[in-house]
């Protein structure tokens, strides 16, 4: 499933051809039997054509996402996305890793990823839950609070 969701993810015309209303399902069908044959299991491809059959086949990452998303609650595995600006040493990635499989009991699996747009800190993503300790956040909250803030005339001092 995971190679069938990169494989229409990647190959834009793969997908425009599927998704095109005036080519027939059965076209469809043919060429999916042609190009994923020894690659897919029948079983994986014979899925595939019910999607197609049923004009579902634009879903596939999503139903592949939703499998993996199942397969992780079944194992009680959480996935987190945590951003910083630079590279994090693997001490510092452990003890993340810990503080998170304590909190919510399940075994983690991180995702890191590089940003420099957040300045520093980090920013922790756990499915709807955003932890954001960044310093890029922190600035803008500065900025929001000095634009709302009214000065009178007579605290301003020139010198």
């Amino acid at each position: 499933m995971g190679f069938l969701a990169n494989l229409v993810k990647e190959d834009r015309e793969l997908m425009l051809f599927l998704n095109a209303p005036g080519v027939s399902k059965d076209s469809k069908k043919e060429l999916v039997d042609k190009v994923l044959a020894g690659k897919l299991s029948d079983v994986a491809i014979n899925f595939f054509k019910v999607l197609i059959d049923n004009n579902r086949q634009s879903l596939i990452r999503d139903v592949y996402q939703s499998l993996v998303d199942e397969i992780d609650v079944i194992n009680n595995r959480q996935r987190v996305k945590i951003t910083t600006s630079a590279k994090l040493g693997t001490d510092m990635v452990q003890k993340i890793k810990d503080a998170l499989a304590e909190k919510f009991k399940k075994v983690i699996i991180l995702d890191e990823v590089i940003d420099p747009k957040i300045i520093g800190g980090v920013v922790i993503k756990v499915g709807d839950l955003i932890i954001d300790g960044s310093l890029a956040k922190d600035l803008r909250n500065i900025r929001e609070k000095l634009l709302l803030s009214k000065i009178r005339s007579e605290m301003v001092y020139e010198d």
